[in-house]
């Protein structure tokens, strides 16, 4: 459908009808259910029980197939779930930006050259079916990865050969370097599977194993007790898309599911002032971008793309899309990652960005802008292009037509969810050499120099100076707009405790699943 590009009085008009809807239903259904209180807060205070079912409901169009951990099968938080839960990586990024090792004893370079590694696998580690981690599966699985379409193959790059050195040591060799592959492996959608893997029936090593997929309905996943960490306090953890908000609050209203995960904004104030449900609420590094393609114009012309990152208003977006849940971005991702170059910062600018357009002589330019989610932000952005002489029609896309033929062809374009994650892995995805999403067609000689530059260098302070200079480049001249880093939004039942106070990857309910369960009490 199409947006009104007026959006200030038609946007803030439809969020109060919305708002005081929800709020009065919502009450009504806490009163009855629970009892009326005024409490809101953390999940942290109490100890999980053992056992139980709890019931997700996740946003999105429940297209999804079969349950495969190299490719995206439909709606995300479905799949990281299966990705954090059912499948592990050999790495795992933390909360504070380092890396973990996870099913990888090490990972290790065997010279400077940054193109032979040395990969240990831990040992006891078995699948849902009973079978050892091994060898042959670590290698099987990285082959995988590597085949078309899949997600994170690019964070790997071409293999030259495998080796097994023995049941639990694979030797690497790589045809170009990437001096940060023990970080291009800790992707959700790099989990290890056994070299005989069926999508159709999936195994992984997780500590949840599938135990039901209902296409275009639900995803029921066990705990599995023979897991090679802590066990999850949870017996079963189902999750159930919807298309909408307004279906998912009535879920959770009639007791059909437990807890909202990733919540809309604008939700948040429906929970105040009753206790039968709680808020969730983590800063992470997830974005959802507006990109512009480098290959056609007028977005080829680099004063198009930084005079629109100039006049956006990013506090709008803040404090009216996002109700103050969210973060300022500078139009730089990798929020966490321990060389993300936090000195780099916008300030809007109406002044520079309407003489750039002159400068490109493009007054009067008129602008197609499709939307997926995220449209109050591109709404926003149509509102101020206005100062500068800058007409931006939005049109708003379902998830079929956005992810349609048209996908990879469009110029301008957004609402794409992109979770936190380190400087090189969403750089492999979307503008380093053979991007996995080659969507903007970065072709920046300067910045592709640099990126393979520090693709070569194992050491860390040296290829941090490159890093740094990646971003600088991406500041001034990128693809990308990011105003803000939303918070990760949750609501679920007061007696649901087990919950993680922080985490940075925008999929905290999803990654802490094992920990989450039912108050004692």
């Amino acid at each position: 459908m199409s947006v009104n590009t007026h959006p200030t009085s038609a946007l803030l008009e439809a969020s109060v009808h919305r708002r005081m809807f929800l709020k009065g239903s919502l009450a009504l259904a806490a009163a009855s259910a629970f009892g009326v209180g005024a409490q809101s807060g953390s999940a942290l205070a109490a100890a999980p029980a053992k056992g139980g079912k709890i019931t997700i409901g996740v946003n999105g169009q429940a297209a999804f197939g079969p349950i495969d951990p190299h490719r995206m099968s439909g709606d995300i938080a479905v799949d990281l779930a299966n990705q954090y839960n059912v499948f592990e990586s050999l790495t795992r990024q933390a909360n504070d930006g380092s890396l973990e090792m996870r099913l990888a004893e090490s990972v290790t370079p065997d010279d400077d050259t940054a193109t032979i590694w040395t990969i240990k696998i831990k040992k006891g580690v078995t699948f849902h079916d009973g079978r050892e981690l091994k060898a042959d599966d670590v290698i099987f699985s990285i082959k995988r990865i590597r085949e078309p379409g899949t997600i994170s193959g690019g964070h790997i790059g071409p293999v030259k050969s495998f080796e097994k050195v023995d049941d639990h040591t694979v030797r690497m060799v790589l045809e170009a370097p990437r001096s940060w592959l023990p970080t291009g492996l800790s992707d959700p959608y790099s989990g290890m599977v056994p070299a005989d893997f069926d999508p159709k029936t999936p195994i992984g090593t997780g500590p949840f194993q599938v135990a039901n997929v209902v296409p275009k309905e639900s995803v029921t996943i066990k705990r599995y007790d023979k897991y090679h960490g802590e066990h999850a306090l949870l017996d079963e953890v189902v999750l159930l898309p919807f298309e909408d908000s307004s279906a998912l609050l009535n879920a959770l209203q009639s007791g059909q599911i437990d807890i909202i995960n990733d919540v809309d904004a604008s939700l948040v104030g429906e929970i105040e002032g009753n206790d039968a449900f709680k808020l969730y609420n983590s800063p992470t590094g997830k974005f959802m971008p507006i990109q512009m393609r480098t290959d056609k114009a007028p977005f080829s012309d680099p004063r198009l793309r930084q005079a629109l990152r100039l006049v956006i208003d990013r506090d709008t977006i803040l404090n009216s899309v996002a109700n103050g849940y969210a973060t300022v971005a500078n139009d730089l991702y990798g929020r966490y990652d321990p060389d993300f170059n936090d000195k780099l910062a916008r300030h809007r600018d109406v002044e520079k960005a309407r003489s750039l357009i002159k400068e490109a002589g493009l007054e009067g330019t008129e602008l197609n802008l499709a939307m997926y989610k995220d449209v109050a932000t591109a709404l926003v952005l149509a509102e101020n292009a206005k100062e500068i002489g800058i007409t931006i029609n939005v049109k708003q896309l379902d998830g079929a037509a956005f992810y349609n033929e048209e996908y990879m062809e469009r110029s301008f374009f957004g609402g794409d969810y992109y979770p936190s994650g380190p400087f090189f892995l969403i750089s492999a995805l979307a503008d380093g050499p053979n991007a996995g999403l080659d969507q903007v067609k970065w072709r920046d000689k300067e910045y592709l120099d640099l990126w393979n530059e520090a693709s070569r260098t194992v050491d860390h302070e040296k290829r941090k100076t490159i890093t740094m200079k990646l971003q600088e480049i991406l500041f001034e001249r990128g693809a990308w707009i990011i105003p803000i880093f939303g918070n990760e939004l949750g609501i679920y039942r007061k007696n649901i405790v087990g919950l993680p106070d922080f985490d940075q990857s925008g999929a905290g309910i999803i990654r802490g699943l094992s920990k989450i369960g039912f108050s004692e009490a």
